[in-house]
C-alpha cells in the first residue's frame, strides 16, 4: 500500500492506494515543518490519521509547507519513520506538489495562492526556477493571508465602503485591534488567522471595492513571481489554492490581461498527485 500526503497551513490530505487499486482518503490538521513539535507530528501521524492496519505500507510521499529545507525534510522523516514501518519514504516541498499535480509529466508554471503564495517554473521532471517565498510577514501577495490582511486593516482603520464595513461588522462583532494584534504577534499560526478573513472577500466579490482589491492582489503576486520567469509567455500557468480556486473568475481575468495562457486551477493537489503516483508505479 502506497500512502500520499499534502500539507498546507490549513489542512492536510491524505490519499493510500491499496494493492488492488481501491483508494482510502482522510484529513488531518495543517502542518508546517517550520512550526510543529517532533511529538505533535507523531501525535497527528499516529492518533488522529486512520491508515488501514490490513496492508504493508511500501511507499510513504509526503508533500508539505516548510519542506524546502534539509533540516524540516528530515523532521518530517524521522516522525514518519516512527509511525509508517516502510523502507521508502518520500518528503518534498508542497511546491513540488502543485507542480505535480497540475503539470503531471509536461512544463509548465505552477503555482500556490492559499494560506501562502508561491510559484515555479516545472519541466516535466524537476523544478528549475523558484521565487523568492518570504512568507505572509514580508511577502505572500495573492495569498489568504494577504488579501485577509488587507480587509481587516481597511475595516480597523475605517477605509471600507459604509455597506462593506455594516457587513464585516456583523459577520465579525466581537472584532477589535486587541484581538487581531494578540492574534497577529502573540499566538501560533498567524497567517492562518488572517487567512479566516479570506471568505469576507469572496462571499463579498462582487463589491466593487473588494473586486479590485482580489484583482490587485492577484496581480501583485504575478509581478512577484510569474512575470519573473523567463518562460512565462511559453507556458501554462496552473494554480493550486482555495484562493485562486474560489477567486478564479478574478484570477482568469488577470492573467488575460497580462497574456499569460491559463492552466488548471484546482482546489488541492491531492488528486492530481495520486493520479501522478499511480502512473509512476503502474
Amino acid at each position: 500500500m502506497q500512502i500520499i500526503a499534502e500539507s498546507g497551513a490549513s489542512k492536510t490530505d491524505w490519499r493510500w492506494i491499496k494493492e488492488d487499486g481501491t483508494i482510502g482518503q482522510a484529513k488531518t490538521i495543517g502542518i508546517n515543518a517550520y512550526h510543529i513539535s517532533h511529538e505533535n507530528l507523531i501525535s497527528v501521524f499516529s492518533t488522529d490519521l486512520s491508515i488501514p492496519e490490513d496492508e504493508k505500507i511500501t511507499k510513504v510521499s509526503y508533500y508539505g509547507a516548510g519542506c524546502g529545507s534539509t533540516e524540516n525534510k528530515e523532521k518530517i522523516k524521522k516522525a514518519l519513520k516512527e509511525v509508517f514501518n516502510s523502507k521508502e519514504i518520500e518528503v518534498q516541498h508542497d511546491l513540488l506538489a502543485a507542480a505535480r499535480a497540475t503539470c503531471l509529466d509536461k512544463a509548465g508554471i505552477s503555482c500556490i495562492l492559499g494560506t501562502g503564495a508561491n510559484a515555479c517554473v516545472y519541466d516535466g521532471e524537476t523544478i528549475t526556477t523558484e521565487m523568492v517565498s518570504l512568507g505572509y510577514a514580508m511577502g505572500d501577495e495573492g495569498s489568504g493571508a494577504y488579501i485577509g490582511k488587507q480587509i481587516v486593516k481597511a475595516f480597523l482603520e475605517k477605509e471600507l465602503p459604509q455597506k462593506l464595513h455594516k457587513n464585516f461588522e456583523e459577520n465579525y462583532p466581537e472584532l477589535t485591534a486587541t484581538e487581531v494584534n494578540q492574534n497577529v504577534y502573540q499566538k501560533p499560526f498567524p497567517s492562518r488567522y488572517l487567512a479566516g478573513f479570506f471568505r469576507f472577500a469572496i462571499d463579498n466579490q462582487q463589491e466593487r471595492y473588494i473586486h479590485e482589491l482580489v484583482q490587485k492582489s492577484f496581480q501583485l503576486f504575478l509581478e512577484k513571481s510569474v512575470l519573473k520567469f523567463e518562460e512565462h509567455d511559453k507556458l501554462p500557468v496552473h494554480f493550486v489554492g482555495g484562493v485562486a480556486f474560489y477567486a478564479q473568475n478574478i484570477m482568469r481575468q488577470v492573467l488575460q490581461k497580462n497574456n499569460l495562457t491559463v492552466g488548471l486551477i484546482i482546489e488541492s493537489p491531492i488528486a492530481g498527485l495520486t493520479l501522478y503516483h499511480q502512473n509512476k508505479s503502474s
